[in-house]
């Protein structure tokens, strides 16, 4: 056991249960010597619980720290937000306080009010919480939020929009808004990537939009149709730094759900007219690979949701084939109108006028 000192600061170095400790004391030398006079005792005594070290470090503390170092740098803004709701819920307690009841409980009512994918994204971020403040050594205990299971999710919701609800959508949709629905429906663009397109990611001659920052953390280029381009160069400017739809989302919620109970459609959300996209796209081509690289998914099991809806077109592909290969008929052997005695193995068979297929030998 030994007192060094590191950085200003000093540390206390010792052995419990078969493993090295190291604890950061502070300024204090004489407060070094009696922390590790005190853990010799515990030890000796059979009293030497570490998770009760950090017992009075706020949960509001870690989660502080986990999004200065660590929240921030995550490439969905929407975790800023479900970290504020669990600060929100645990922030006054001590880290060491939280037990696996009180998280199952917050999970639980998650699940009531929400969704079980909500539910077990906040239990995730939980979990992402305590496992990084055991890292950082801010927190010594075990894991609370290891022990909750996570619930099975549905499948995945799949809402699209047939010819005629698009007719009536965009037929009672205003010119604020419109250029919006737009660019989501030609291209297939999450609702934070439209909005936070900046002119200087559109080529209107090239026709293509470039993706820098995406969900799953790759860029990607996505074609701009005719009609998308039509819409885009009538509304571009001549900054590159401006955004292409300078609407705040609040305004854009407010228009887009009285569009909705103007259009009668009922169950959709902005996110559905990706859903919309993606549906049309790959009943039009048939074509799997085309749509994961213009939606950006990291893998192709996410695409795999649309292709029960290529059918159509598979059927169609089947049919262009068919012509490809000759037409095959079984051989026949026709046998004369004369009956024929046929001797098989002392037994007398008479065949009749018909005809029978030629079998081949084995």
């Amino acid at each position: 056991m030994a007192i060094f000192k590191k950085q200003g600061v000093w540390w206390i170095d010792f052995y419990a249960c078969g493993q090295r400790k190291r604890e950061k004391i502070g300024h204090s030398h004489k407060l070094a010597e009696e922390v590790l006079h005190k853990r010799k005792m515990e030890i000796a005594e059979g009293k030497y619980f570490p998770e009760r070290q950090t017992k009075t470090v706020s949960f509001r503390d870690i989660s502080e720290k986990y999004w200065k170092l660590h929240g921030q740098h995550l490439r969905s803004a929407s975790w800023r937000y479900m970290l504020k709701e669990v600060t929100d819920r645990f922030g006054n307690k001590s880290a060491g306080d939280i037990s696996v009841a009180d998280i199952q409980a917050f999970y639980n009512e998650l699940r009531a009010r929400a969704s079980t994918s909500t539910a077990n994204r906040h239990l995730t971020l939980l979990k992402s919480v305590f496992n990084r403040a055991i890292a950082w050594e801010l927190f010594k205990g075990a894991n609370p939020a290891a022990k909750i299971t996570k619930a099975k999710e549905p499948p995945n919701r799949l809402r699209y929009l047939s010819q005629a609800e698009l007719q009536r959508l965009l037929g009672r949709c205003d010119a604020k808004i419109y250029p919006i629905l737009a660019c989501a429906l030609y291209t297939g663009m999450r609702r934070g990537e439209v909005m936070g397109l900046t002119w200087a990611n559109v080529d209107l001659n090239q026709s293509i939009i470039y993706i820098l920052q995406s969900k799953s953390g790759k860029p990607r280029e996505i074609p701009i149709a005719a009609n998308l381009h039509e819409i885009l160069a009538s509304i571009e400017t001549a900054k590159p730094t401006d955004k292409v739809f300078d609407v705040p989302n609040i305004t854009l919620r407010r228009h887009f759900d009285q569009l909705l109970k103007a259009a009668g459609i009922a169950g959709f959300r902005f996110h559905d007219l990706r859903h919309t996209f993606a549906s049309h796209f790959i009943m039009k081509t048939g074509n799997l690979t085309a749509l994961q690289k213009i939606l950006g998914h990291a893998s192709p099991i996410m695409t795999q949701r649309y292709a029960h809806l290529s059918s159509g077109y598979l059927q169609a592909e089947m049919r262009a084939f068919n012509t490809c290969i000759p037409v095959m008929q079984t051989p026949t052997l026709e046998i004369g109108p004369i009956d024929t005695q046929v001797d098989t193995c002392g037994k007398t068979m008479t065949l009749k006028n018909s005809i029978i297929p030629i079998e081949t030998p084995m």
